[in-house]
């Protein structure tokens, strides 16, 4: 009996009469040889033996994982997991602050994605500032800081030198409208402090935010 080695491969003729392609067809697979590929004892344990340590090490990775996954739950990224108690943080920053720093009450489909007390770089003012995400596709950053420091230095750094283009007056309020690019903000001095806002989403979420501020900021 001839080894696998002196075998021959399969004619044309061959291959008409068992159904197999020739081994020099580009669509020939293993079926078409004219033998079946053997393994040895020892390849075959070898073989074995690598299936074997592949199995064992994924269920040792699988009991080292689990055990995580359960008790740090995967975030699913809704909104209790993006937002910051706002009220919280301004608590927190309100001894820092001459004034209280404001934390609106927020309608359904609303939340602060962050809020902190901040120094600038500018002069080192230090100001509140967080900013609140409306239906998930627009957003609204606001800043507030003390009338003792505000100056026009740390305005224009701030608002990326925007130009005036406007005076809208809210409740007997004047604010100072400043656009620069696709950004509008709205400027307006209170009793102890001087808020901006801005946003690059929504103009009429901007003057949503603004009149709340006309109600909840002296």
């Amino acid at each position: 009996m001839q080894s696998p080695e002196n075998q021959q491969p399969a004619s044309a003729s061959d291959a008409s009469v068992t159904g197999r392609r020739d081994i020099n067809d580009p669509n020939a697979t293993f079926e078409d040889l004219p033998y079946k590929p053997q393994l040895t004892k020892s390849q075959a344990k070898r073989a074995n033996q690598t299936f074997k340590g592949m199995v064992l090490s994924l269920l040792f990775t699988l009991a080292a994982v689990i055990p995580i996954l359960l008790l740090n739950p995967i975030n699913s990224g809704g909104e209790n997991e993006r937002s910051v108690d706002l009220e919280a943080v301004a608590a927190q920053a309100a001894p820092a602050a001459d004034f209280e720093p404001w934390a609106p009450t927020l309608g359904e489909g609303e939340y602060a994605n962050f809020a902190r007390w901040q120094t600038s770089r500018v002069q080192e003012v230090s100001y509140w500032e967080f900013g609140l995400v409306m239906q998930e596709r627009d957003f609204v950053w606001v800043r507030q800081i003390s009338n003792a420091e505000f100056n026009p230095s740390w305005l224009a750094a701030l608002t990326d030198n925007a130009v005036p283009t406007d005076t809208l007056i809210l409740d007997g309020t004047e604010w100072e409208q400043r656009t620069k690019d696709e950004q509008v903000y709205l400027i307006s001095e209170r009793e102890d402090s001087t808020l901006v806002l801005s946003s690059d989403t929504s103009e009429e979420q901007l003057l949503s935010i603004a009149q709340a501020a006309q109600q909840q900021v002296k």
